[in-house]
């Protein structure tokens, strides 16, 4: 079990998920089909797709959409909220190995910053199975944390009052040592929830203008 493992179950349902709005959703989620190029009724993978917020909205607007995502938790909410509807199918899977074969697809779509979990090769691994799973000349689209304009409005800590009346507190650190030395730049991110007295710490891969 990785730090992201114990980051997406239950406790990201409670301090992320439960103040995040599906409408929010919407503009990136249909973007992501505008600058693809790619109209309903195409073959949409959304990997990962934590609980579905995205892919119920390209569901919705007509698209035959698979959701993948490593957490069971996660996948059971995505369940819950489609209320049985026939799109979007969901698969427990790891986009790093994904169970699919060439060429299945028009459009994968990595939105939400869902992607720089696994360094350098574990990042490899996957855009190399987007690839495979894609139909010739179709896209990925991936949306990623940008470096620099993180550095720009970075904030060692917030907290946010959560609706059950607990407090999220989020802790960020950069590792600007590895970032001189052409490392991968990374962000650590803790979160503590009172009711539940939990702290998950996990790091993401970011990138610059020039990669």
């Amino acid at each position: 079990m990785t730090d992201w493992d114990r980051l997406f179950d239950e406790l990201y349902l409670k301090t992320y998920a439960a103040i995040q709005r599906d409408e929010d959703a919407e503009p990136l989620a249909l973007g992501a089909m505008r600058l693809a190029g790619c109209e309903h009724p195409a073959d949409v993978l959304d990997a990962a797709c934590g609980y579905g917020r995205h892919a119920r909205v390209l569901a919705g607007a007509g698209y035959c959409v698979v959701g993948l995502d490593r957490s069971p938790v996660l996948l059971a909410e995505a369940r819950r909220r489609s209320e049985g509807a026939e799109w979007p199918n969901w698969v427990q899977g790891d986009y790093r190995e994904l169970p699919f074969a060439a060429a299945s697809f028009d459009v994968v779509v990595n939105l939400f910053t869902s992607f720089g979990f696994f360094g350098d090769e574990g990042d490899l691994q996957a855009l190399t199975e987007f690839r495979r799973v894609l139909r010739h000349e179709r896209m990925l689209v991936l949306e990623t944390l940008h470096r620099d304009r993180l550095l720009a409005n970075f904030q060692a800590q917030d907290w946010v009052e959560l609706p059950d009346g607990a407090l999220r507190l989020e802790r960020r650190a950069f590792d600007s040592v590895a970032a001189h030395a052409k490392s991968p730049l990374r962000t650590g991110r803790k979160v503590e929830s009172r009711s539940q007295s939990r702290i998950a710490s996990a790091f993401t891969r970011l990138v610059n203008s020039t990669e």
